[in-house]
C-alpha cells in the first residue's frame, strides 16, 4: 500500500513542479504565486505547502538519495572507486525522468534568477557533502577527510557539467554524459 502511497505523491509532486515551470516560462518567475501553481496543478494551495515549503521550492531537483543498499554496496566496492561510482549514480539516474526539454525549462528560469541559483547550489552542496561521506567510508578515512570532500568536489563538478553538456547535446542519455566526464578524471591532469 505505500508503494502506491509513494507513486501518487511522486506524481502530484512532478505535477506541480511541471505546472510551476510552465507558469514561469510564461510569466517569469516573480509574477508567478503559490495559489497560480496551485491551481494550474488542480490542488489546493494547502497541498502545495504539503509538498514544498515555499514557491522556488517547486523549481529545485529533487534531492538525490541513494538507498543504504546502493550505499553499502559502493562502500564496499572493489572495483575502481570512479566505476563503481557510476554504478551508484546510474541507479540513481534510472530513477529521474530524463525529460530534456523540462530540464531545459527548468535550467533557463534558475540561471535568470539568482535566488535560484543560490537554492541550487545549496541543493547540490549537500549532495556533494553526501558523496564526500561515502567515499569517506569506503577508503575507511576516520574523521575530517580533506582528500574525500576534495574527489567528492570532482565528481560533483564532472555530474553538472555531464547534465550541462546533455541539455544541450542531441545525446539521448543524461547517464552517458554524465559517464564521459567521469571517465575523463583518471587523465585530465596528465596534459
Amino acid at each position: 500500500m505505500s508503494s502506491l502511497r509513494e507513486l501518487r505523491r511522486k506524481q502530484t509532486t512532478e505535477s506541480i513542479r511541471r505546472a510551476a515551470v510552465n507558469l514561469a516560462i510564461e510569466l517569469g518567475l516573480d509574477n508567478v504565486t503559490t495559489e497560480m501553481i496551485s491551481n494550474a496543478a488542480g490542488i489546493s494551495p494547502r497541498t502545495f505547502f504539503n509538498y514544498f515549503p515555499y514557491k522556488e521550492a517547486a523549481f529545485l531537483p529533487p534531492k538525490m538519495e541513494f538507498s543504504s543498499d546502493s550505499e553499502e554496496k559502493f562502500i564496499r566496492g572493489t572495483n575502481a572507486l570512479l566505476d563503481d561510482m557510476l554504478t551508484l549514480l546510474k541507479a540513481q539516474l534510472d530513477e529521474i525522468v530524463a525529460d530534456r526539454v523540462f530540464v531545459m525549462k527548468t535550467h533557463e528560469i534558475s540561471v535568470t534568477n539568482q535566488k535560484l541559483q543560490q537554492l541550487r547550489a545549496s541543493v547540490f552542496y549537500e549532495f556533494e557533502e553526501k558523496i564526500g561521506t561515502i567515499i569517506a567510508k569506503r577508503l575507511e578515512y576516520t574523521g575530517e577527510s580533506g582528500d574525500a570532500s576534495h574527489m567528492a568536489a570532482i565528481i560533483l563538478a564532472s555530474i553538472r557539467r555531464g547534465f550541462e553538456i546533455w541539455i544541450t547535446s542531441e545525446t539521448e542519455s543524461v547517464f552517458t554524459c554524465i559517464t564521459a566526464r567521469i571517465k575523463t578524471l583518471p587523465t585530465m591532469f596528465k596534459t
